[in-house]
């Protein structure tokens, strides 16, 4: 399979991470209905197929919060982009790789939700860590016991975090992130995941930094959850991690 190839089926599997997307409930769902009693339109066929999913968006937005039209493009062109770049830099055999490719479609998907509604679900991020520490036993070239001590790491980093911001009744780490953290930990283990959260880290300090000249001029409703900050370290780390690290230690 071309890379080529691997990019258009990345652009149909895009359509449907929208899809998915639309119907990620928000904070105020309960049982499938918003707090103003709205439900997510119906979708047509010709909405699932992707850049045109985007004309759809513009005539009748599809959920019931806020959205932009712009979101459907980007999900499906990360996702080409991606899947075609995967072909580069994996080289797993065909099941593992295939796996990858699952991974990268569900965290793409859970990086956008979360940017929505700030809300990472358990729906889809339990059967991240899940597949990952399945996965992880696999990889050529790993201990089997990398996955499970990367899920460890990657819970552990963040749950301070998230239980003194529940003591003090302030939003400072979610329990989505520190489950999506974990996830990310089976999927990669202990070292790509601290080069990959590190990564995270640096994207959101460059994110802040445009956040917060917004605020200066008025847009005091920016907001960015650190979801799509993890699953960008994470891709990244997934990706470039033997190059990167082969740099560090040049360097040193």
């Amino acid at each position: 399979m071309e890379p080529g190839l691997l990019a258009i089926i990345g652009l149909f599997v895009g359509g449907a991470l929208n899809v998915i997307v639309d119907r990620s409930p928000p904070h105020d769902y309960v049982d499938g209905v918003t707090a103003q009693g709205a439900r997510p339109r119906s979708i047509k066929y010709w909405e699932w197929l992707p850049l045109i999913s985007a004309f759809g968006a513009i005539r009748q937005s599809r959920v019931p919060y806020a959205n932009q039209w712009s979101r459907y493009l980007l999900v499906e062109l990360s996702t080409a982009a991606l899947f075609g770049l995967a072909w580069y830099r994996i080289s797993d055999p065909t099941w593992l790789f295939a796996a990858w490719l699952v991974l990268i479609a569900v965290l793409i998907a859970l990086a956008f939700i979360d940017f929505e509604t700030t809300f990472l679900p358990d729906v889809l991020v339990l059967p991240v860590l899940t597949i990952g520490l399945l996965t992880s036993f696999f990889i050529p070239g790993r201990e089997w016991w990398q996955g499970l001590a990367g899920a460890a790491a990657g819970y552990a980093v963040f749950y301070p975090f998230a239980w003194v911001g529940d003591r003090l009744n302030r939003p400072i780490m979610g329990w989505g992130d520190v489950k999506l953290s974990a996830a990310l930990g089976a999927i990669l283990g202990v070292a790509p995941l601290l080069l990959g959260l590190y990564v995270g880290v640096l994207i959101g300090g460059f994110v802040a930094i445009f956040v917060y000249i917004a605020r200066l001029f008025g847009f005091n409703r920016v907001l960015i959850p650190y979801g799509p900050y993890l699953v960008a370290g994470g891709i990244v780390s997934m990706l470039y991690f033997r190059i990167i690290a082969d740099w560090i230690t040049t360097q040193l």
